[in-house]
């Protein structure tokens, strides 16, 4: 040790140069059929459409073969379709209300369309099984219409405006035709075709008699959602449940822009703005069935139904080409990835 106040003479060893890091370890023939499995699984939930009771060859086949024989009844038994309809919404509500139980949706069947069909489905099986419920030829007429203007207006046209789609094998797009489509359909068939008169009768009646009756049944129902909403509604996403208000105005741009994003002033007056904006568009589409009703013909209404639905189909088309795309697409990824490594 140097005396105090001289320096230190002794040399520190040079530091040894730091070895260069690894190189990365190259990609092996395994690292690349996991990736490639990876996106094969991607793409088969993409397939499954439904959240609960997913993709399965039974589904599917079940599914197939629902829309065959309905396409076979409409052809050859149209007086029988009414019917039918009812067993459909029958048979597959308690499928939906598991599903929705388990993916907290059940808010989703106080909405128009589910409390709608639930009062036609109702009403189709009652003339069946207690055709004494409703005996009156008069309240008869009245419901008829009504089921026309709701089968031609809101829910027919919801195939559009929602891009409802035709995939077989996916319960919630097969509801949504069900609760959608179905109503058009049946409408034409009790319109036209060689129904149960007694069961569906016709009468000439004026502008006014003909709205009155499901414009106070969308009033009624207004009412009633609306007191639901805003006492419980509004809060259950907080919760973890999910309401059709909280998906529209939360992932639709145009619905954010038109009612205001989620979070930003009161909740309740943009409800109310949103409830407000549906019970007029569905007043309007009511409305604009009367003259298909009074002076329509068969032919142009069977070519609304048609063109009704063929979107559907197109939509059902899309669904399926831009999942098969995207699986390409990603794969091609992969293969593009690889080259670039080698």
């Amino acid at each position: 040790m140097a005396p105090r106040g001289e320096r230190s003479h002794i040399v520190n060893p040079p530091a040894k140069p730091t070895p260069p890091p690894p190189p990365p370890p190259q990609p092996t023939y395994l690292d690349g059929l996991l990736a490639a499995q990876e996106v094969v699984v991607k793409a088969e939930r993409g397939l499954e459409a439904s959240p609960v009771l997913g993709f399965n060859k039974y589904k599917f086949f079940l599914g197939l073969a629902k829309s065959y024989l309905t396409v076979y009844l409409l052809g050859s038994h149209p007086e029988q379709f009414p019917a039918w309809h009812a067993t459909q919404f029958a048979a597959l509500f308690p499928v939906q209300l598991y599903r929705w139980s388990k993916m907290k949706g059940l808010a989703f069947f106080t909405e128009f369309c589910w409390v709608a069909n639930a009062a036609i489905a109702c009403y189709i099986a009652s003339l069946y099984v207690a055709p004494h419920l409703v005996a009156a030829p008069a309240a008869r007429a009245i419901a008829t219409r009504a089921l026309f203007a709701f089968g031609v207006g809101p829910l027919g046209t919801s195939v559009v405006m929602l891009g409802n789609s035709l995939v077989p094998h996916s319960i919630d797009h097969m509801m949504s035709l069900l609760i959608h489509l179905q109503p058009a359909v049946t409408a034409y068939c009790i319109r036209w075709k060689a129904v149960d008169r007694e069961l569906f009768p016709l009468e000439a009646v004026d502008f006014g008699t003909y709205v009155a009756p499901p414009l106070c049944f969308l009033a009624a129902w207004a009412a009633g959602h609306t007191a639901f909403m805003l006492a419980v509604g509004l809060g259950l996403p907080e919760r973890g449940w999910e309401t059709t208000f909280d998906f529209n105005v939360s992932k639709n741009p145009v619905a954010a822009r038109l009612f205001g994003k989620m979070g930003e002033g009161s909740d309740a007056v943009r409800f109310l703005k949103y409830e407000l904006f549906s019970v007029a568009i569905n007043a309007a589409g009511i409305s604009l069935t009367y003259p298909l009703y009074a002076r329509g013909t068969k032919s142009v209404h069977w070519g609304l139904l048609l063109f009704v639905c063929c979107v559907s189909a197109w939509n059902g088309a899309g669904w399926y080409h831009y999942r098969i795309t995207k699986f390409s697409k990603e794969m091609d990824k992969l293969i593009a990835a690889a080259k670039k490594d080698g």
